[in-house]
């Protein structure tokens, strides 16, 4: 989860970019459900408008993602093959889609992702454990990621600090609409998954993030 993934999800140092890029040439293709946890001390009322689990379609290095929010339904579409992510918001007022390429994921800073020991299995996968520490404005925070190489080393994760790891995040902190939430998979299932899953729809017209904003207005809080 943290959609601004974040979703702003979640790129690294090159003598670590060596531990986790050993030739995992899997590819995972399904269906990921993942747990949206929400800080329990939060008393942001938006919460309650907010959902309580992700789905997310997995297909080679493409990957899918929707999300109802206050102001519309939110699709995300991240092609690892072109290097593009496509939001797709359905508005009171019409279908309206932003694409970002490879030029907008510019990376200011490099933040170091460590292995760890610890192990865990989530919805019937093992999984490893890093941590990643991201150092911006002189201010080190750190988060930690469980995923599984098991799965596969789909390149769905390029424009996150998380870029570098081999596998499939099953458990990790997102952001949405401002809101830290830890997403948590709760379950795993392979299958085929079809490449219209990954086209944008017809009825949708192109805008930008700017005119998005003044189109869905102030969010209530």
């Amino acid at each position: 989860m943290k959609r601004n993934l974040l979703i702003a999800l979640l790129l690294f140092c090159l003598p670590m970019a060596a531990v986790f890029a050993q030739g995992n040439t899997k590819k995972f293709s399904g269906t990921i459900t993942y747990k949206i946890t929400y800080p329990a001390s939060s008393s942001n009322p938006m919460i309650a408008t907010l959902p309580t689990t992700l789905e997310m379609q997995i297909s080679g290095n493409k990957a899918k993602t929707e999300m109802m929010l206050p102001f519309g339904n939110n699709t995300f579409i991240m092609n690892g093959d072109d290097i593009t992510i496509t939001r797709l918001v359905d508005l009171q007022n019409g279908k309206y889609f932003v694409k970002k390429t490879k030029a907008d994921f510019t990376m200011t800073t490099t933040p170091m992702v460590v292995p760890l020991k610890e192990t865990k299995k989530i919805a019937g996968q093992d999984c490893k454990a890093s941590e990643v520490n991201m150092v911006s404005a002189g201010k080190t925070t750190k988060s930690k990621i469980f995923y599984s190489d098991e799965l596969g080393g789909n390149n769905i994760y390029f424009n996150t600090n998380v870029r570098s790891v081999s596998g499939i995040m099953l458990e990790f902190e997102y952001n949405i609409m401002g809101i830290p939430v830890q997403l948590s998979a709760i379950s795993v299932n392979p299958g085929r998954v079809s490449n219209k899953v990954f086209e944008i729809p017809s009825g949708y017209t192109e805008t930008t993030e700017a005119k998005l904003r003044e189109m869905r207005g102030p969010i209530k809080k």
